[in-house]
C-alpha cells in the first residue's frame, strides 16, 4: 500500500472519533442520493452536505462525483468505503463493550421456559432485565425441563429454567446452575381415594394406578429416582405431558400423580383431591447455562437479573 493510501486510512481512523462523518459517507454511498440519505439519517440535506464537505476536506480527496440525478463514488471513495464500514462496525462493538463494563448489555437472549410463568416469576424477571438492559431483546421457547436443557447444551438456547433435585447433582456435570428455590412435589389422588392414600408409603402407593410423563419431564426423572431407591415399580396407566391435564385426570378419578406443593394445596381446597401425607419428593428450580458461556453479555445479564427476582 502506498504512503498516500496509508495516510488516508489513518485519517479515517482519526475521523472515527466522530463517526457522524463516516456514517454520512456510508449512507450517501448506499443511497447514491443526498436527499434519500438525509431522510434516512433524519437530518436536513444542507446539514448532510456540510458533513460530507468536512470529511472530504479532512481527507483531501474527493469521495463522490455529482451526477444529474445523484451521487456516485469516485475510485478513492470505492476503495475507502469498506474501511469506513469496518470502522463504524468496530465503533459499535467498542460502545457495546463499554456498555457491558457499565452493566448495560445489548443483543438477544434466547430463554427456555418450563411449567407456568407464575411459578418462574417470568414477568418479574423479564421486567428486571428490560429495566437494567434496555438494549437487550428476548426470545422465549417453552418446553419440558429435559428438552430445554438439551437446547442449552446444543447452543440453540442461551439460558433456561430447569427443575431437578436439590443441589442439581444431575445437571452440574454439564451446566452452570444458578439455584433459585427449593420446593417439594406431593402425591395427589382422586377425591374418593383417601383411605388408599393417607398414611401410606411408596410401596403401597406404587401399586395404585399412576399417571406417567415422558422421559424429558422432571416428574419422570424424580419418580425414577424414587423407584430405584425404594425398589418399587409404579403402575403407570396413562401418559400425559401437561400438568393441567394431569390434575384433570386426578380430579376425574383416573390415577395418582405428582404435583408441585402449591398446586397440590390449591387442588385440595378447590377440588377436594387427596394429598398423600406420608411421602413427598424434594425438588429445586434453577437457571442453567453452559459453563463456557458465562462471560457472554446476555447470559451474564440473565444470571445476575434472576437474583433480583428470587
Amino acid at each position: 500500500m502506498s504512503y498516500a493510501w496509508c495516510r488516508y486510512f489513518v485519517l479515517l481512523w482519526i475521523f472515527a472519533m466522530d463517526p457522524v462523518l463516516l456514517r454520512a459517507f456510508v449512507m450517501i454511498a448506499q443511497e447514491g442520493n443526498l436527499t434519500r440519505a438525509a431522510e434516512r439519517l433524519c437530518i436536513t440535506q444542507p446539514a448532510l452536505s456540510l458533513q460530507l464537505k468536512k470529511l472530504q476536506e479532512g481527507l483531501d480527496v474527493p469521495l463522490f462525483e455529482r451526477l444529474p440525478r445523484g451521487m456516485r463514488l469516485t475510485q478513492a471513495g470505492r476503495q475507502l468505503l469498506p474501511a469506513a464500514e469496518r470502522i463504524l462496525q468496530a465503533t459499535a462493538e467498542f460502545r457495546s463493550a463499554a456498555a457491558r463494563l457499565k452493566g448495560c448489555v445489548s443483543g438477544s437472549l434466547r430463554l427456555g421456559t418450563i411449567v407456568d410463568p407464575e411459578f418462574l416469576r417470568l414477568g418479574q424477571f423479564l421486567r428486571v432485565l428490560a429495566e437494567r438492559h434496555p438494549g437487550l431483546s428476548f426470545s422465549l421457547r417453552h418446553g419440558m425441563s429435559g428438552a430445554m436443557a438439551r437446547e442449552v447444551e446444543a447452543g440453540t438456547l442461551d439460558v433456561a429454567f430447569a427443575l431437578g433435585t436439590p443441589g442439581f447433582a444431575e445437571l452440574r456435570e454439564r451446566f452452570h446452575v444458578q439455584p433459585l428455590t427449593e420446593f417439594s412435589y406431593k402425591v395427589v389422588a382422586p377425591p374418593a381415594w383417601g383411605q388408599q392414600v393417607l398414611g401410606q408409603g411408596w410401596r403401597e402407593l406404587a401399586r395404585l394406578p399412576w399417571i406417567g410423563t415422558p422421559p424429558e419431564s422432571v416428574h419422570h426423572r424424580l419418580l425414577g429416582r424414587v423407584a430405584q431407591r425404594e425398589g418399587v415399580r409404579f403402575n403407570v396407566v396413562a401418559q400425559v405431558d401437561l400438568e393441567p391435564s394431569m390434575l384433570d385426570l386426578v380430579r376425574s378419578g383416573i390415577a395418582l400423580s405428582l404435583a408441585r406443593d402449591s398446586l397440590a394445596l390449591h387442588a385440595a381446597h378447590a377440588y377436594g383431591v387427596v394429598v398423600a401425607d406420608a411421602v413427598d419428593v424434594p425438588a429445586a428450580l434453577g437457571l442453567i447455562c453452559r459453563p463456557d458461556r458465562l462471560q457472554d453479555g446476555p447470559v451474564a445479564a440473565a444470571l445476575e437479573g434472576v437474583n433480583g427476582v428470587w
